[in-house]
């Protein structure tokens, strides 16, 4: 009775406001818990595991479908809502408003919808709208807008990330630990993975295989923050700014290097066993695909260094950029030396030999 009663209120477009103020802390350390318990339960080699996992992330989004009007669940509640937000403010995309076009307009259509299209799910106001991260290009508002004052359009990779006017410190830590979640996930896939944690077990005298590896797991992600802001106290002391303002600030820099760690493992997979991968797919469906010739896999490793060098020219650049916004640009000198190190463990991992099979 309770929860027919609560449906047949009326919907709300908000949520509730601890959910706006803390939404984005709850969403990383979901996706750091997400990360750990996929490795520690096998979810994606358990077919029962993957089936609860997709129930809940389906049963949030339907119950959130039932409260309020907009994507609620999208906005402040996914994990995986935080992770492609994150990334998109480094696409080479975006939707804004024209300069000026606004100017004088009484509606708000934009953000409320009309006749022509709903109003923005993910519940911004697209006019205003400086960022990509709640930006998930539906279109509604280029639909809706009745003076055609939207536009989408191609700009540098680097452009929000280098000019960030609020930045929030939620978000700086998310990157940073997803520096880190790419690399154990990538390390976690390689054949030296199985020799380090057998040093580990042997060495310490832990017995359980899942508590090494969350050991480790937690350990990397303390390495990467710990760095993280001892690399901003000393931005700190060079721009007379407070470590908590460089955290901030500096923490959009790192993206690139976990966007770029993420694409480069699994685009070397995906080119590298594609061929494999069909031939499993055709005989599910009864399709005789030949398999592909012993040797012929593609050699595709130098595909992750390339975009890993990529990832890393936009990550200095933003970096660079950061510090000329500064009171001393001098203090993105420590932030470019830990952007170096970063880059350079991840050359040396990606030069390790990868298990085809992710089987360690």
């Amino acid at each position: 009775a309770d929860v027919a009663q609560n449906l047949a209120k009326p919907k709300r477009d908000m949520a509730p406001i601890l959910l706006r103020k803390y939404g984005i802390w709850l969403m990383a350390l979901a996706f750091i818990f997400l990360t750990w318990i996929d490795r520690v339960a096998n979810i994606t080699g358990a077919p029962r595991a993957t089936g609860i996992l997709l129930a809940i992330l389906l049963g949030g989004a339907v119950l959130d479908g039932l409260l309020f009007r907009r994507r609620v669940w999208c906005r402040y509640i996914c994990p995986i809502g935080a992770l492609t937000g994150l990334y998109s403010m480094a696409s080479v995309v975006e939707l804004r408003a024209r300069p000026g076009a606004c100017v004088g307009c009484r509606t708000k259509d934009c953000y409320q919808g009309n006749e022509r299209a709903a109003g923005c799910p993910l519940m911004e106001f697209p006019r205003a709208m400086e960022s990509n991260h709640h930006c998930s290009l539906c279109a509604n508002c280029l639909k809706s807008c009745p003076h055609d004052s939207l536009e989408l359009k191609l700009r540098p990779p680097w452009k929000e990330l280098a000019n960030i006017k609020r930045p929030v410190l939620a978000e700086s830590f998310l990157a940073l630990a997803m520096v880190a979640l790419v690399y154990v996930q990538s390390f976690d896939m390689t054949i030296a993975w199985g020799d380090y944690m057998k040093w580990l077990i042997v060495n310490t005298g832990l017995e359980d295989y899942n508590l090494a590896f969350s050991l480790t797991f937690l350990a990397v992600i303390a390495a990467a923050l710990g760095s993280f802001w001892l690399t901003s106290g000393l931005s700190a002391r060079l721009s007379g700014l407070a470590t908590r303002q460089e955290f901030c600030r500096y923490g959009y820099a790192y993206l690139p290097i976990a966007l770029a760690g993420h694409l480069g493992h699994n685009l070397t997979h995906l080119v590298g066993e594609g061929p494999s991968a069909l031939v499993i797919a055709g005989k599910q469906l009864g399709l005789p695909l030949a398999p592909p010739a012993e040797g012929a896999m593609a050699d595709v490793g130098w595909l992750a260094f390339v975009i890993l060098a990529t990832g890393s020219a936009l990550a200095l650049w933003v970096a660079r950029a950061i510090g000329r916004s500064s009171p001393r640009p001098a203090s993105a000198i420590p932030h470019i030396a830990l952007l170096i190190v970063f880059v350079v463990l991840f050359a040396l991992m990606f030069a390790l030999p990868m298990n085809p099979r992710h089987v360690h």
